[in-house]
């Protein structure tokens, strides 16, 4: 697994690979830094920003924007048919959380399958 942030400009900045248990030290660095006041969007977001990546395609990102509000973006990459992938709406998943959802959800990441990991939370795929 890789871990990567994000610069003021808002270019992906690679950290190299990480396991769970230094995934969870960075989400919870982001999470305190959500909890501050920023001058600008694109501080706020290097700053309370990070992605665990498997591969380009295999990712989630999570945002930490305040106490109970943390926010996680992947896409979609198993689907029940070929028709469902070209003809379907939903090809991301969007999740809103808390802190303890937030960490569950990195740790399913490193713990499950995609497909398994998709399927647990197929209640946030959206367009």
């Amino acid at each position: 697994m890789n871990l990567y942030r994000f610069d003021r400009n808002l270019h992906i900045v690679e950290k190299g690979q990480c396991n769970c248990a230094s995934a969870l030290v960075e989400y919870e660095e982001c999470f305190e830094n959500g909890l501050k006041t920023y001058n600008s969007g694109e501080e706020a977001m290097s700053s309370t920003s990070f992605g665990l990546s498997r591969s380009n395609e295999d990712f989630i990102e999570l945002s930490c924007h305040g106490h109970d509000s943390i926010t996680v973006h992947s896409d979609r990459l198993h689907y029940s048919s070929w028709l469902s992938k070209i003809f379907g709406l939903k090809h991301h998943f969007f999740i809103k959380s808390d802190k303890t959802k937030g960490k569950e959800i990195i740790q399913d990441f490193f713990g499950l399958r995609r497909q398994e990991f998709e399927a647990k939370y197929a209640d946030f795929l959206c367009r």
